[in-house]
């Protein structure tokens, strides 16, 4: 009788340990905290990225080519632009998040991806993609 009590605590400590709303507020009754919700979105509010991959580009015969991926962050309206060698920008996108090849990249030259918001207002993020000499 002795050995069953101490079990029994240990088991009913247990289950109200993994019954602990803090922990799983998303089993919690009632209305999920701000924090939770925020979590279970579609849109994670995150910072805006832009990254190139390959990057550099291998070296071969022909263009080369990468793939650039972006998020504003937050599901705003976002443009990318290039520009080759500092040359003046091309549109090269208009969405808020997404992946693009560029299968253009030549060797010897950079090229400046910049991701602004809507209407080319703010600079959110860059990436310099290069290109392996042979």
């Amino acid at each position: 009788m002795k050995a069953t009590i101490p079990i029994a605590i240990a088991v009913t400590c247990l289950f109200f340990a993994a019954c602990d709303s803090s922990k799983h507020p998303e089993s919690a009754a009632g209305t999920p905290k701000p924090e939770a919700a925020a979590a279970a979105s579609p849109i994670a509010q995150t910072g805006p990225t832009i990254k190139a991959a390959p990057n550099p580009v291998p070296a071969g015969s022909g263009m080369g080519t990468t793939t650039i991926s972006w998020t504003t962050g937050d599901g705003s309206a976002g443009q990318v632009y290039v520009s080759s060698d500092g040359q003046a920008e091309q549109l090269f996108a208009t969405t808020p998040q997404g992946s693009a090849d560029a299968a253009w990249v030549q060797a010897g030259k950079s090229y400046e991806f910049r991701l602004y918001s809507a209407g080319h207002e703010k600079l959110l993020g860059k990436v310099v993609v290069t290109r392996a000499e042979h």
